[in-house]
């Protein structure tokens, strides 16, 4: 039906433009969280990234169905629930930097960091680590799929598993690297989905 076709494609357009804000809205995030006076910054930006990759990865995702509609539909739900990780730590900045801009006594505010950081953030790890776990699983299959170029697969791949070193420990090299690392083929493979969408959304095999 001309609908469903029109629907597929606007998907995978919006697919693209989420790819392609995506990818720097993360790195300047990662810029800001280092930045001395800007978790407010951070936060913000951080949140509106992994909004972004909701659709972003889902798009993706979509791209290995014609070859593996289980894989695809498993990568949708890892990148989901990630992102939604991902978007409640990114809430926590912002809510620590709302206690603090309030005038919140400093014991006050221990108290609470210690409570977030010991109880609640382990337990948002368990949820936003599956953001990275997509990513690699993404990456090894379009390579598979033939339906990226594999140079942007061995990014998105590597990225994703430096990711978690930096963010976990909080190692500002490594989330750095990491952010360019898939910000590359996360941009590019953007530019593809917004300039190359077939009729029915489903992306053609790329060459090497």
């Amino acid at each position: 039906m001309e609908g469903t076709t029109l629907a597929d494609r606007f998907q995978e357009q919006a697919a693209g433009v989420c790819l392609i804000a995506g990818a720097p809205l993360m790195a300047a995030g990662t810029f800001l969280e280092f930045s001395a006076g800007m978790p407010f910054g951070a936060g913000l930006v951080g949140l509106l990234a992994y909004l972004c990759f909701i659709p972003a990865t889902l798009g993706l995702a979509r791209w290995l169905r014609p070859g593996a509609p289980r894989l695809a539909v498993v990568v949708g739900l890892l990148a989901t629930v990630g992102c939604v990780g991902a978007v409640t730590f990114q809430t926590a900045i912002l809510h620590e930097w709302a206690a603090r801009t309030a005038g919140t006594p400093a014991a006050t505010l221990t108290a609470i960091a210690a409570v977030v950081e010991g109880r609640l953030f382990p337990a948002l790890l368990l949820f936003s680590i599956n953001f990275p776990l997509a990513l690699l699983i993404l990456g090894v299959g379009l390579a598979r799929a033939s339906v990226a170029p594999r140079w942007a697969a061995a990014l998105l791949g590597s990225g994703a598993i430096i990711y978690p070193a930096g963010h976990i420990g909080s190692i500002q090299l490594l989330m750095h690297l990491a952010d360019l690392l898939l910000a590359i083929p996360l941009i590019r493979l953007g530019l593809r989905s917004l300039t190359s969408a077939t009729p029915r959304g489903v992306a053609v095999p790329a060459t090497t």
